[in-house]
């Protein structure tokens, strides 16, 4: 096999590694969305069906502190999703580099040889 050839065949490897990592984060936002809605009614129902047995500012509360749960459980889902693909870029974008030098620095090497 040619050095162009693994060059290739590898940056191929590793492109793939990131759509597939990128997936995989795709699918981890989305679980987690479902996750949090699933969760939100379930809070709404189990709301509902004490209201009557709670007072107006207990009601309040119990519908506030959802909205802050809601929304920390939303941030922090979106701060690992952005990080983890800000990850998968770095590591795709830095290996692609390498695998790039080492190519070129093998036929420089060959050259010089010949």
């Amino acid at each position: 096999m040619t050095t162009k050839a693994f060059s290739a065949t590898a940056t191929d490897l590793v492109a793939n590694f990131g759509n597939t990592a990128h997936r995989a984060i795709g699918l981890y936002r989305e679980g987690g969305e479902r996750f949090a809605n699933t969760l939100e009614q379930r809070w709404k129902t189990a709301l509902k069906e004490t209201s009557p047995k709670l007072t107006a500012e207990t009601r309040k509360n119990a519908a506030r502190a959802q909205q802050k749960f809601s929304t920390y459980y939303a941030r922090s889902l979106a701060v690992t999703a952005d990080g983890a693909e800000v990850v998968v870029d770095t590591l795709v974008g830095a290996t692609v580099a390498a695998i790039e030098r080492a190519a070129a620095f093998a036929q420089a090497r060959k050259q010089t040889a010949a």
